[in-house]
């Protein structure tokens, strides 16, 4: 009978410890390069958004593409 019990609670252990190593989260890896957490900012023209670093910017503006930039340019007086 001692022997049942120490099994049973062994597994109980066991189990309890599994459960334990399941709901800890892993550990959050902070990667600057990831571009899925990048700044991103929205094209004056077309809205889309660009990653803050691969953006065009013109007077505090920021475009997708150059031809988007000057779309946006004030035209000679």
């Amino acid at each position: 009978m001692n022997r049942i019990l120490f099994f049973l609670l062994l597994a109980l252990a066991i189990y309890i410890a599994w459960r334990f190593v399941q709901r800890k989260p892993l550990p959050r890896q902070d990667d600057e390069s990831d571009p899925l957490r990048l700044p991103m900012v929205s094209c004056a023209t077309c809205g889309l958004h660009v990653p803050r670093e691969e953006a065009l910017v013109q007077d505090e503006r920021y475009f997708c593409c150059e031809e988007h930039r000057r779309a946006m340019a004030p035209g000679p007086e």
